[in-house]
């Protein structure tokens, strides 16, 4: 890959899965009518509608995480061939913006589970240890969108167990995962969904070409036991079963 266009690879694989789900809209002559639902939340915490609580309260707060991410968590690197990746990881798999026929829109983002350097399996809770998944999308003037405890919506063809102290688990080895979406709601006053959504794709020129990192940073974070306990039997520190995905995407490596 071009040193030119580090970003193009991983960007173009979510952008293609956003449009393939139909998150974000082809543009069109004729724009379709504004979304009747609401376009943000206040500027103070409260509690969703489908579950969670937004981050209203931190609005143009810069560097807030809901969750205690460990300095460097939102920072990508290159892979190195010399130290690969090893233990439970977090990717994003998909987002944009999706409104339904009542106007109500939001945020919708895939979560994607990988476990290399091991045929382990990870079964995380399906409430992700009763403490759900942490959003937060920041701009250059901070925060414009933010929520926690967001619940996930598995795929029905999700392998469960009964094991789990939060309820039923779900096995998200091998590129399992699942979905949130961020509402109205939790958006800053001044925001709407899909400038948001749109601001979370890196820009590119006419050929397509991916010409620098997004406008807006997406992190994504949760906490789950079997995290850290899949962790310490490989030799890992357990981390607080914390995991992370962020919209950026490293340099390449010259």
């Amino acid at each position: 890959m071009a040193a030119a266009a580090p970003w193009t690879a991983v960007a173009a694989v979510v952008v293609f899965g956003a449009f393939q789900m139909g998150l974000i809209p082809v543009p069109r002559s004729s724009p379709p009518a504004p979304a009747a639902g609401p376009a943000s939340g206040p500027a103070e915490a409260v509690s969703l509608p489908g579950g969670g609580t937004s981050d209203g309260d931190q609005c143009g707060t810069k560097g807030y995480h809901h969750f205690p991410l460990p300095a460097g968590a939102t920072d990508v690197e290159p892979p190195s061939p010399a130290s690969p990746a090893s233990g439970p990881q977090l990717s994003l798999s998909h987002y944009g913006y999706a409104a339904d026929p009542d106007g109500e829109g939001g945020i919708v983002i895939g979560l994607r589970f990988t476990t290399p350097g091991t045929k382990k399996p990870l079964r995380v809770s399906r409430t992700l240890g009763g403490e759900g998944a942490a959003v937060e999308i920041e701009g250059p003037d901070g925060l414009v969108a933010g929520a926690h405890g967001l619940p996930v919506s598995w795929p029905s063809a999700a392998r469960a167990s009964a094991s789990g102290t939060s309820g039923a688990s779900v096995d998200v080895s091998d590129g399992g995962g699942g979905e949130i979406v961020v509402p109205a709601e939790a958006l800053c006053p001044g925001h709407d969904g899909d400038s948001v959504a749109r601001s979370l794709v890196p820009p590119a020129d006419s050929t397509g070409t991916v010409t620098g990192p997004p406008p807006y940073r997406l992190v994504v974070s949760l906490r789950d036991p079997a995290v850290g306990t899949l962790r310490t039997t490989l030799g890992l520190p357990a981390g607080g079963g914390l995991l992370s995905a962020v919209n950026l995407v490293p340099a390449a490596r010259s």
